[in-house]
């Protein structure tokens, strides 16, 4: 970047094709097209965000109140083996919502039939919220207070590839109409369906889908062979990269990669491939970068 600024001829070479993308977009790509290029990402990825909201809002919905939610929160699970337990337990770090000056919201866990329930407090004070039910791996129930070892809960979660697909959504983050902040809620029937409605349709895409590849990413999981949280993960089952993703987020992502399949498409009847190339790879970024931050969602 610094040879580039200076008129200079710049060279560049890197094992890691991620980092070799990136100097292509910094190095080549703007330069070359400049405010072109800005202003055609910023066009196609309105008609992207327009064309998913438009298929996708039947999974997404708004709450009859006119809130939004902005965010769906999962918790995996395991079965309790405390003696004549065997409730649902959620594996749940924390259960503090929100922990400012100004706002305190936590949720307080009550007994239900074989599993947690939940209730929101506002104003919480720290003495009223209880620990979460995970510490170093194990599990404590909090309805019979037996905690499952760490050996049990990675057991029962490598037997379900990690558990995203049969997480328990336990909270919805929402904003409303002319107030600021965010809002939480419990999930209702109507939230449950919109997610079982989700998963539905990813399997009916699925079966429908034709091409090289897998519509939603089938790899091997690094397992074994990788470091850090790749290492880690194995531990839980990880197969597949799909296994990181609920169904409802691997229906939105593999919506929004189309799109930006069908965006570059499109660019390349419109102008030079060159500048179709470098729209399209900008557009990937900025999906790979929303769902780095999504997390599961």
């Amino acid at each position: 970047m610094e040879a580039l600024r200076v008129g200079a001829d710049a060279y560049a070479s890197d094992l890691n094709p991620v980092a070799v993308l990136l100097n292509k977009v910094v190095l080549e790509y703007i330069p070359k097209y400049g405010r072109r290029l800005a202003d055609e990402v910023r066009r196609w990825g309105q008609w992207i965000k327009t064309e998913a909201e438009r298929e996708l809002s039947e999974f997404y919905p708004k709450d009859p109140d006119g809130a939004t939610p902005i965010a769906y929160l999962w918790a995996r699970t395991v079965t309790c083996e405390g003696p004549g337990c065997g409730a649902e337990v959620p594996l749940m770090r924390s259960l503090w919502l929100a922990k400012k000056k100004s706002r305190s919201v936590a949720l307080r866990m009550v007994a239900g039939n074989r599993r947690v329930e939940f209730e929101i407090m506002e104003d919480a004070r720290a003495k009223d919220v209880d620990e979460g039910t995970v510490r170093r791996g194990s599990a404590t129930c909090p309805l019979c207070g037996y905690t499952t070892p760490v050996a049990s809960v990675r057991r029962q979660l490598k037997a379900r590839r990690g558990g995203a697909a049969d997480a328990r959504l336990f909270c919805i983050v929402t904003t409303r109409p002319g107030r600021q902040g965010r809002f939480y809620r419990l999930p209702t029937p109507r939230d449950l369906d919109a997610a079982e409605k989700a998963a539905a349709e990813l399997e009916r895409r699925k079966a429908a889908h034709t091409g090289a590849l897998s519509l939603v990413p089938d790899e091997p999981y690094p397992g074994e062979t990788g470091s850090g949280a790749l290492s880690i993960s194995v531990l839980y089952g990880l197969k597949e990269w799909g296994d990181l993703f609920t169904p409802r987020q691997a229906l939105a992502l593999t919506t929004l990669a189309r799109l930006v399949r069908e965006a570059g498409e499109k660019l390349a009847e419109e102008h030079e491939n060159g500048l179709a190339v470098a729209v399209q790879t900008c557009l990937a970024m900025v999906l790979d970068r929303h769902r780095s931050l999504s997390g599961i969602r």
